[in-house]
């Protein structure tokens, strides 16, 4: 939407001077991280007006002029130079009403300045800093001037003459593609004493504080709903006093221990596995209908760490994926706890064709597994060998052998003759099976560093093997009761399975209640297994909370400054892996 400003409209009389409307053009609409009024070429002419035809000044040489310069084509006109017949610009860089005399010809520039205060009372800068995602449930502000606890929340000021001062701002919030978002109509200005600073004469008016929120239930709570906003991370809000404007870009926290977040962005893929080859998705029997759902969970997870700076983009053709289960591909080799072997024989079939290897006693799991994958090997096939986690009592790591036939198709294996692929009693060998009919058997604490064996070879097929990739799997529902409805598989040295996150029906039912997807994409990236009130007090309000289901601007859905940072070492651009990457704001015009 372009903004207009223009000449307002003349005093009554036959010798009355023009007048030109402005504003101080302090916002950045280029995009150059340089105040719009301090460039000295190419300056952004959204903010601009144009000077009205004056046969007078006509070949005048340009005076020194305070509160407001003179521009053609884009830079500044130098005092001395002589005025062409058209094309000059104005733009204000002072509050307040100035002159202009060229030669016998009188202008009178009239200009206001919009500025942005915080709930401690200091400015922020439209240029190098932004407005923020409110990340403090709703709460009642008395007296427009106080000073608030509110670190996000935004008071507008609009300065300038006492008769030139709008009684209302039209703020309007729009994407970084120009698409508009949401509309404030008329955001009430009321009369407040002016920051220190400014020129003296001036009038000062301030909106109540603006929240920029996420979605339509932060913004309808009744305490809150007159002046909050529904905005995009990397848009904008557009502050229009009248007939000028300036703008404010959106962004992460202003202030954390690492600096200011404007944006990061990190990659998001989503699988919906069938419930069995061939079968229904297990979001929906219409595989168009479960994409849709889960584009649905991506969006509302991309919104809610919009708090912390982070979006995942657009879900897009080729982040969604609907696919089958996995065939009978893995084999976990001392499946269980790890123990050292007593000697036996593993017997099992790899696509039909027997296959038999003695084990001696005292082999680890893991000399077992590359004298196994040797023999694979020797068959013409492709072996991986994947190491998990330790689990609490075991005694070695379990290895898991992902066997392929050449071209990356999974092979199928079996027991040959027996249930048992292993005779050998602490030494067992597992084919991984995955039946998510009959529901995902999920880890429990003993064994969460490393997952279930269905769950890992559920995981371990659909892995993109990149560690700065998170990806997302939608299941029927978890197995064995107890209540789960996601589950998080966080990074580190010895696991197998990271940046990965599970969430069944009942968390994709539950999600404006309790945000199921964006709490465990939670868990990776601030890489932690637990919650605040596991050791701590309970905080219903926090995204990362254990057990809240609250659907309103109460419930779980808060990040804390101490989240973001947390976030930003443990995934930022800094981490030993990294999640997040920084993704500048491109230019946003009006």
């Amino acid at each position: 939407m372009a903004v207009t400003l223009g000449l307002a409209s003349p005093p009554a009389g036959a010798n009355a001077e023009p007048v030109v409307l402005t504003v101080v053009d302090l916002d950045d609409d280029d995009g150059d991280g340089v105040p719009d009024l301090r460039q000295v070429q190419r300056v952004p002419t959204a903010d601009l007006v144009a000077l009205p035809a004056l046969p007078a000044a006509a070949g005048q040489r340009v005076v020194p002029t305070e509160g407001f310069r003179l521009l053609l084509g884009g830079a500044p006109l130098q005092p001395g130079a002589r005025l062409s017949t058209g094309g000059v610009r104005v733009q204000a860089t002072e509050p307040g009403r100035h002159k202009l005399a060229l030669g016998s010809a009188h202008v009178e520039v009239r200009a206001i300045r919009l500025m942005a205060i915080d709930g401690s009372l200091r400015p922020v800068d439209f240029t190098s800093s932004h407005a923020s995602f409110q990340r403090t449930p709703p709460d009642r502000v008395d007296n427009v001037g106080q000073r608030t606890d509110d670190p996000d929340a935004l008071r507008y000021l609009v300065v300038g003459h006492a008769q030139d001062l709008p009684d209302h701002l039209r703020i309007e919030s729009r994407a970084e593609d120009g698409s508009r978002v949401d509309e404030l109509r008329r955001a009430k200005l009321v009369d407040v004493p002016c920051p220190a600073g400014l020129p003296s004469g001036l009038s000062c008016r301030s909106t109540w504080p603006i929240r920029v929120v996420a979605d339509a239930v932060d913004q309808a709570h009744p305490l809150v709903m007159d002046r909050s906003i529904r905005g995009v991370l990397g848009g904008g809000l557009v502050l229009h006093a009248g007939a000028v404007a300036q703008q404010i870009r959106i962004g992460g926290p202003r202030m954390t221990k690492h600096g200011p977040i404007r944006r990061l962005l990190g990659r998001l893929r989503l699988t919906v596995p069938r419930t069995w080859a061939g079968g229904a998705p297990s979001l929906d029997s219409r595989a168009a209908v479960a994409i849709e759902m889960a584009r649905a969970q991506f969006l509302g997870a991309d919104a809610l760490w919009a708090q912390c700076g982070v979006t995942f983009g657009v879900p897009g053709a080729d982040s969604v994926r609907v696919v089958d289960p996995p065939p009978p591909f893995l084999l976990a080799i001392g499946c269980g706890l790890g123990l050292p072997s007593s000697g036996g024989q593993v017997r099992l079939l790899v696509d039909g064709k027997p296959l038999e290897m003695a084990v001696e006693p005292g082999w680890t799991p893991e000399q077992v597994a590359r004298r196994l994958a040797r023999e694979i090997e020797a068959k013409g096939l492709r072996v991986e060998r994947s190491s998990n986690a330790r689990t609490g009592p075991g005694a070695f790591p379990v290895m898991d052998l992902l066997v392929y036939r050449h071209g990356d198709t999974p092979a199928r294996l079996s027991a040959a003759g027996s249930d048992r692929v292993s005779t050998d009693p602490t030494m067992p060998v597992c084919v991984g099976r995955v039946d998510l009919a009959q529901g995902l058997r999920h880890f429990l604490d003993v064994d969460s560093m490393a997952g279930t064996l269905e769950e890992r070879t559920l995981l371990k097929w659909l892995d993109d093997r990149d560690p700065g990739t998170l990806d997302a799997v939608f299941i029927p529902s978890f197995g064995g009761g107890g209540g789960r409805i996601g589950e998080s598989f966080i990074g580190n040295d010895r696991s197998s399975l990271r940046n990965l996150v599970l969430v069944d029906r009942a968390g994709v039912a539950a999600s404006k209640a309790s945000h199921t997807l964006a709490h465990e994409l939670g868990h990776v990236l601030l890489d932690v297994p637990g919650h605040p009130d596991d050791y701590g007090l309970d905080q219903p309000t926090l995204l990362m909370d254990a057990d809240a289901a609250i659907a309103s601007a109460f419930g779980p859905r808060r990040l804390l400054v101490s989240d973001c940072e947390r976030m930003w070492r443990q995934s930022g651009p800094g981490a030993s892996v990294v999640l997040l990457r920084p993704w500048p704001f491109r230019p946003l015009s009006k």
